[in-house]
C-alpha cells in the first residue's frame, strides 16, 4: 500500500518531539501536514522533518482529501473541536491523553465518536511497549485465583518541566492524576482485563499521591505517582505478585520473573541514546540517566525540552501509531478506544474526589454505556 498520509494538529513539545519524528521515520506514513499556531515551531519542525506543508488553519488539514489520519497534540481543553471536525470530515483520529479535562466535554465526546464511522484512538501508549506486550501473557498465564497485588511507581522531576506546565500544575493546581496517572489506570485495566470498583487517594492532591485501586477477582493495585524525585533515577516500575510468583518490569528495559514454575527469568529490552542502541538492562540504563541528568543545560530547561540527548526507552509510542494505521487499513476496532479513554478519566476524577473527601470512591462504568 502507499504510505498513509498523516496530518498533525498541535505540534508543541511532546507531539513535536515524539509523534512528528516517529511519523517521519515510519515508511508506512507520509508526513503530509503540520498545523500549529506557533509559526516559529512550524519552521523548526519543517527544517528537520520536511512535511508536505504547514499551516496555522486546522480546517485546511481537515479539508485536505489526501489526508486519512489526524494526530491531535493540542491541549486537552481544545480536543472537542478537533473531534467534531474529524467526524464531520471523516478523518480517522488519534488524540493524546487525556481526552479532556471536564465531564461536560466527555459527555459529548463519547456518543460523538461511538456514533461516527471514524476510527479513534487515545494515546495511552504503554500497552504497546515491548515489555508490556511480554508481561501481560505471563500474568494472564499465572493468575490462578488468590490475591494479586500490583505496585506501580511513576515518579519524575517537576523542576524540569516546561514553565507553562510547571505553572499549571504547581501554581494553578492542575492535577497530575489527570495528566499522568491516567496512563497507569489504562495500563492496569489492560493488563488485568478488568476495571476497578473502588479508588482511594492519599498524598498531596494535585501532585505526589498514593492511589489504591480495588479490582474484581481479588486484585489490588497501588500507584505511587509523583514528581518529587529526580530524572537521574528510572521513572517507572511495575511489580505484580500473584500465585506465589513475582513479575517485575523495570522502566521498559528489563523484565524479571521469579518463583513462577520454580524458575527465575530475566529479559532485557533495548533503549537508545543519541543514535546508539544499548541492551544492558536497568543497571546500565540507570548509569546513563545519571550521566545525562548532570549535563542538562540552563538553555534546555528554559526552552522546556531537554530530551534530545537523554536515554530513550520504547514505551510504545511508535507501535501505537502503527497499530492505529493497521486497524484503519483492516477496518478493525480500536483497542484504546473512546470508552477506554473515558474510563481512565472517570477513575482520575474519582481519585481526585477521594483525596478531597478523604474517603474511597466507588466506580460505575456502566454510566459510559448510557451516554
Amino acid at each position: 500500500m502507499d504510505p498513509m498520509k498523516v496530518g498533525m494538529i498541535g505540534v508543541g513539545g511532546f507531539a513535536g518531539g515524539t509523534h512528528v519524528p516517529n511519523v517521519a521515520a515510519n515508511p508506512n506514513f507520509e508526513l503530509a501536514a503540520l498545523c500549529d499556531l506557533d509559526e516559529k515551531r512550524l519552521k523548526e519542525l519543517t527544517a528537520k522533518y520536511k512535511p508536505g506543508y504547514t499551516t496555522t488553519d486546522m480546517q485546511r488539514v481537515f479539508k485536505d482529501p489526501a489526508i486519512e489520519m489526524i494526530i491531535c497534540g493540542t491541549k486537552p481543553s481544545f480536543r472537542l473541536p478537533i473531534m467534531r471536525a474529524a467526524v464531520e470530515h471523516r478523518k480517522h483520529l488519534f488524540v493524546e491523553k487525556p481526552m479532556c479535562y471536564t465531564e461536560e466535554d466527555l459527555r459529548v465526546m463519547v456518543p460523538l465518536i461511538r456514533k461516527s464511522s471514524i476510527k479513534f484512538m487515545v494515546g495511552f501508549n504503554r500497552p504497546y511497549s515491548p515489555i508490556m506486550q511480554a508481561l501481560k501473557p505471563i500474568y494472564r498465564q499465572h493468575k490462578k485465583g488468590g490475591n494479586t497485588t500490583i505496585i506501580y511507581r511513576i515518579i519524575g522531576e517537576a523542576q524540569l518541566w516546561p514553565a507553562h506546565h510547571f505553572n499549571a500544575v504547581v501554581h494553578q493546581k492542575e492535577s497530575t492524576i489527570i495528566h499522568e496517572a491516567t496512563h497507569i489506570f489504562d495500563l492496569l485495566n489492560w493488563v488485568t482485563d478488568l476495571k476497578p470498583t473502588r479508588v482511594y487517594t492519599a498524598g498531596g492532591g494535585n501532585m505526589d499521591n498514593v492511589i489504591t485501586l480495588t479490582y474484581p477477582d481479588d486484585v489490588t493495585a497501588v500507584i505511587i505517582s509523583g514528581d518529587n524525585s529526580t530524572s537521574s533515577f528510572p521513572k517507572e516500575r511495575i511489580e505484580i505478585n500473584t500465585n506465589h510468583g513475582t513479575i517485575v518490569g523495570e522502566s521498559f528495559v528489563e523484565l524479571q520473573t521469579a518463583g513462577i514454575e520454580g524458575a527465575a527469568q530475566r529479559q532485557t529490552f533495548p533503549y537508545s541514546q543519541q543514535g546508539k542502541t544499548y541492551d544492558n538492562g536497568v543497571a546500565g540504563y540507570f548509569d546513563r540517566l545519571w550521566a545525562w541528568r548532570r549535563t542538562i543545560t540552563a538553555e534546555e530547561r528554559a526552552y522546556g525540552y531537554y530530551y534530545e540527548r537523554s536515554p530513550k526507552t520504547d514505551k510504545g509510542h511508535c507501535s501505537e501509531l502503527d497499530f492505529f494505521r493497521k486497524i484503519i487499513q483492516a477496518d478493525q476496532p480500536s483497542q484504546t478506544d473512546v470508552i477506554s479513554g473515558a474510563a481512565a478519566e472517570l477513575i482520575a476524577w474519582a481519585a481526585i474526589e477521594s483525596w478531597k473527601t478523604g474517603q474511597p470512591k466507588d466506580l460505575d462504568f456502566a454510566y459510559l454505556e448510557r451516554l
